[in-house]
């Protein structure tokens, strides 16, 4: 059986240049490359900005971390930034070791990933 990764956009308290979409199930070699297109596809012209809630997603493997890297290349050439949350105790520790966490906004829940978005947006 292949897992399954779905996509889901999530109403946020947010900027129209920010997607907010929640990922939720398996992600792994069976279904990273769709996830990407997915992504490509959710994101309009105007969004500069990406939270992705990893709070449901059950399990993430190297391919899957690929994407991820994939994704944040893509927001990078608009000029952009992809801000996670709700990264699960495992993955956590996955980026830290890694040190993939230095590469990524990572916030505890979609609520603080918001905030900081939200901060980061704001002119001075």
């Amino acid at each position: 059986m292949t897992a399954a990764v779905v996509l889901t956009p999530v109403s946020a308290p947010v900027a129209d240049h920010v997607l907010v979409v929640a990922l939720d199930g398996a992600l792994d070699y069976t279904n990273a490359e769709r996830l990407c297109q997915d992504v490509e596809t959710a994101l309009g012209e105007e969004h500069r900005e990406l939270i992705l809630d990893l709070g449901g997603l059950d399990f993430c493997d190297s391919t899957g971390i690929r994407i991820l890297l994939s994704v944040r290349k893509l927001m990078q050439e608009r000029n952009g930034a992809v801000t996670l949350a709700g990264l699960n105790a495992r993955l956590a520790r996955i980026f830290r070791v890694t040190g993939l966490i230095s590469a990524f906004t990572v916030a505890p829940d979609l609520a603080e990933a918001v905030d900081t978005v939200s901060a980061r947006s704001t002119p001075r």
